[in-house]
């Protein structure tokens, strides 16, 4: 079975990896150096300067760290990079009888898949250091970052076609982004905060994912299935929501580009 319009995806695909590494001294190197120079200052920060609330029972902390962090970075900037999709392709929508929504397709894909080579390359060094995920850690994990992205898709769907009638959404979006990483167990596990606060952080639905990918690769037993499978239910509801947007919305797309 032939996905359609296939060929014109993955042309879009290489569109944007040249668009974003072309003319850059280190190329694709980029996306290893940079989240590792975050985690290098976050894991110093938290894990030496403030460490009352950043402890982690069982793996050193910067382990810890980044089993949450380049997860987090996958989600995020999927969404901050497919909010002004429609813009920065007008012309090309305006003269290209596409599926408007693929060029959001591409953006967020081709960045998805430029933090998972990231995160990959950061779990590689970790398993040689000694971590020892369990098969249905691995599972929970891999599943968990399928959810993280299918959000991430649904999410910047609906952003992207939001910004081309309310022009003021991306630097919305990157403050909610922002915000949404310090609601989310990036930095800190919930088991560290008052009940109450715990309980109430756990209605983020970015939180089940996150925790599952940090407990399933660091060889927890306990493993946040249910919790999990809300937040894939969340993210099927988004991504329903955005084509229910797209139907509604999308014929009106031209006019306001």
């Amino acid at each position: 079975m032939r996905f359609p319009h296939g060929s014109v995806l993955r042309e879009l695909l290489g569109r944007e990896w040249r668009e974003r590494y072309q003319g850059s001294l280190l190329g694709a190197a980029w996306l290893v150096l940079l989240p590792l120079a975050q985690l290098a200052v976050l894991a110093f920060v938290f894990g030496q300067l403030l460490p009352a609330r950043s402890a982690s029972a069982g793996m050193a902390y910067p382990v810890f760290l980044a089993l949450g962090l380049f997860p987090w970075l996958l989600f995020a900037n999927a969404v901050n990079r497919g909010v002004t999709t429609y813009l920065d392709h007008a012309g090309l929508i305006a003269r290209v009888p596409l599926p408007p929504a693929l060029y959001v397709h591409a953006r967020v894909l081709a960045s998805v898949l430029v933090d998972l080579a990231g995160f990959l390359v950061v779990l590689a060094v970790l398993l040689a250091s000694g971590l020892r995920p369990s098969a249905p850690g691995l599972l929970a994990a891999t599943a968990a970052l399928a959810v993280l992205a299918l959000m991430a898709l649904a999410l910047a769907r609906i952003a992207a076609l939001l910004q081309v009638f309310v022009r003021d959404l991306a630097p919305l979006v990157g403050q909610l982004t922002g915000l949404g990483f310090f609601l989310s167990p990036v930095l800190y596990e919930r088991a560290q905060l008052p009940a109450p606060v715990a309980a109430a952080l756990g209605w983020n639905p970015l939180v089940a994912p996150i925790e599952a990918i940090r407990g399933g690769l660091s060889g927890s037993a306990a493993l946040p299935w249910a919790a999990l499978a809300a937040s894939a239910a969340v993210a099927v509801l988004l991504l329903g929501l955005s084509l229910a947007l797209q139907r509604r919305a999308g014929r009106h797309l031209e006019d306001f580009l």
